[in-house]
């Protein structure tokens, strides 16, 4: 079994790193290992993810981080620039 984060460092109106004690969540299976992976490089998750089944396949279960970047805010309700600098937006 492999377990997914698509993590895009944004919780709903504040930073991850605002919100979370550890925000490397592929390390918070606590017996399950992970790892992580550049969400933004397709290529990189083919990679990751190959590599991925191979290992479950053999050793047991996974989990896997796709680091990514939000680009816009999560509703309407939430432009996406209370969290951010002016630069960043």
């Amino acid at each position: 079994m492999l377990f997914v984060c698509e993590n895009n460092k944004v919780a709903m109106g504040t930073t991850v790193k605002r919100s979370s004690q550890n925000p490397d969540f592929f390390a918070r299976g606590d017996r399950i290992p992970g790892f992580r992976v550049d969400g933004n490089d397709f290529l990189a998750v083919r990679e990751g993810f190959k590599w991925a089944k191979k290992f479950a396949l053999e050793n047991g279960p996974l989990v896997i981080e796709c680091d990514t970047y939000r680009y816009h805010g999560h509703s309407m309700s939430d432009p996406g620039d209370t969290y951010r600098t002016r630069e960043e937006v």
